[in-house]
């Protein structure tokens, strides 16, 4: 199946996920199904869920960046920040249960099994950017970032190549060849198409079911942007229309925060080099209490420097 390309004008939506680890439902949800024989204990970690804030800050840098985004769906298990003005109009709140056809994986844990279901969000517009809330925008962008000039998608790679063996791997292996190694997905928005993400899961109908029935990560799941994107990339109907670009410095960074020290370097780089997208990972899993506190402090205080300015989504 060859889908029509959308026209050059056609509305882009934002979609965000997001969940409040501190609020006790959600803990108590957490207790209450980790102890299951598949789950890894760094799956089912507190530190996964932490919040420091971030999704304020990212929609001040989405707001203040892409102002052509013409509407945002926030994707939570019911959940919802209380700074977050729910009756925006250009605001869409999207709970878990809207998505999941199966119900009775819910609550869910697993990243991946709830990125296979932004597709089903009601409403959202055919191509959208797809952001975790740990994705900022530092300069200006436009769809022409995204958008190749044969209308195909550009999507931004790592240097390093993706691990031999994953799921989406075996999987655009066993359809197209073997083009191992393929490179990583960099942590930066993903430009989506809708359609394009329904012929997917047609495709590979079954593995992603598995995947959604997975209430925490397991070693089975498909990862969607590896499997969605290097199909573009390879299949036959849509053959060098697609492209991946590197993600260099000027354009994107990762930034793992794992101590006080380590987060002041790592933040006056993004302030000096100013790339277009960049991600601050929280990566104090081994560290003390004080230091995760501490790395949180840093982390919002470079936030409120970098978008000081309220977006229309707070009260």
């Amino acid at each position: 199946m060859n889908p029509p390309k959308a026209p050059a004008n056609e509305p882009i939506d934002a979609v965000y996920t997001w969940v409040d680890g501190s609020d006790p439902q959600f803990q108590e949800q957490l207790r209450q199904y980790r102890d299951g024989p598949d789950v890894a204990a760094r799956d089912a970690a507190a530190a996964r869920f932490r919040d420091h804030g971030e999704l304020r800050f990212s929609l001040r840098s989405l707001e203040r960046n892409a102002p052509w985004i013409r509407k945002v769906h926030l994707v939570t298990n019911g959940q919802a920040p209380a700074w977050i003005d729910r009756s925006h109009p250009r605001l869409s709140l999207v709970r878990h249960e809207d998505l999941f056809r199966d119900r009775s994986v819910l609550p869910v844990f697993n990243p991946r099994a709830i990125e296979w279901q932004l597709f089903r969000i009601p409403g959202i517009s055919r191509q959208f950017l797809y952001f975790d809330d740990d994705f900022f925008l530092r300069r200006r962008i436009t769809p022409a970032d995204f958008l190749t000039a044969k209308g195909g998608h550009r999507f931004f790679v790592e240097s390093d190549d993706i691990p031999p063996g994953t799921i989406a791997e075996s999987l655009l292996n066993s359809r197209f060849g073997n083009h191992s190694p393929r490179k990583k997905p960099a942590h930066a928005p993903r430009f989506l198409d809708r359609t394009f993400l329904e012929e997917v899961n047609r495709l590979w109908e079954g593995q992603i079911k598995a995947t959604a029935r997975h209430r925490f990560p397991h070693p089975q799941d498909v990862s969607m942007e590896t499997l969605y994107f290097y199909y573009l990339l390879e299949c036959p109907q849509q053959y060098g229309v697609h492209e991946q670009a590197a993600a260099t410095r000027k354009i994107y960074r990762f930034v793992p925060l794992s101590s006080p020290a380590d987060a002041w370097k790592q933040l006056a780089a993004i302030t000096v080099i100013r790339p277009k997208f960049f991600c601050l990972n929280d990566d104090t899993d081994a560290a003390s209490p004080s230091d995760v506190e501490r790395v949180g402090k840093i982390m919002r205080m470079f936030l409120k420097v970098c978008y000081w300015r309220r977006s229309s989504f707070e009260k």
